[in-house]
């Protein structure tokens, strides 16, 4: 198996001992990693002329495409932090070449709101062919709106200091603690960033 690869989710050159396998299910349901897809399909469709239909049907077939995915996603470092998962196993799957436990395709109708979110952030307008969720929150750290079914985690205070004093966590939080949760909601991006950046602190990297 060689070391040289190619990363699944960004198209650039790594090495499959500095990686991560991950199933489809892991990176369906980031909305950082549909951002990211979004914003070089529709900048393309741009550059190309395409009006605003033939972009909309490229939600549809994207969704489609990248969830009928049923080998595991080679991620470089840099992607990582689109997504939260164990990132020992993780590694240790890419450097061997295993499959991931639940890797396999995945029905679009399961993750098609984080996709549309994504859209909604690239776009502008959430697409048709979604039903859009109402929102429940919105995220203490980028005060990115959270909709209701959206995952999204928690970071206490304690966890909040010692990753302003690492540089984990470049500003502070938007908001005073949430007196309920002992510290502050985070969505799903900036729980996959900080997840990657505080690995990085811990291996002195």
């Amino acid at each position: 198996m060689p070391e040289s690869e190619v990363c699944d989710t960004c198209g650039t050159a790594t090495r499959r001992s500095s990686g991560y396998h991950l199933p489809t299910k892991h990176v369906v349901i980031s909305e950082a990693y549909w951002r990211s897809a979004f914003q070089t399909v529709v900048g393309m469709a741009r550059v190309l002329g395409r009006d605003e239909r033939a972009q909309a049907g490229l939600f549809d077939r994207l969704i489609t495409q990248s969830g009928s995915s049923d080998t595991p996603w080679l991620v470089c470092e840099e992607c990582s932090e689109w997504f939260v998962f164990d990132r020992a196993a993780a590694r240790e799957h890419a450097r061997r070449g295993s499959v991931p436990e639940g890797s396999g395709a995945v029905d679009p109708a399961g993750f098609a709101p984080f996709a549309a979110a994504a859209w909604e952030h690239v776009i502008g307008r959430w697409p048709a062919s979604v039903q859009q969720p109402t929102v429940g929150d919105t995220c203490d750290f980028c005060a990115k709106k959270i909709y209701r079914g959206e995952l999204f985690g928690r970071i206490s205070t304690e966890a909040a200091e010692a990753h302003l004093a690492s540089g984990v966590l470049e500003t502070p939080p938007l908001n005073p603690p949430r007196p309920d949760q002992q510290g502050w909601l985070s969505c799903w991006i900036c729980m996959g960033r900080v997840q990657a950046r505080a690995h990085r602190v811990q291996d002195g990297r």
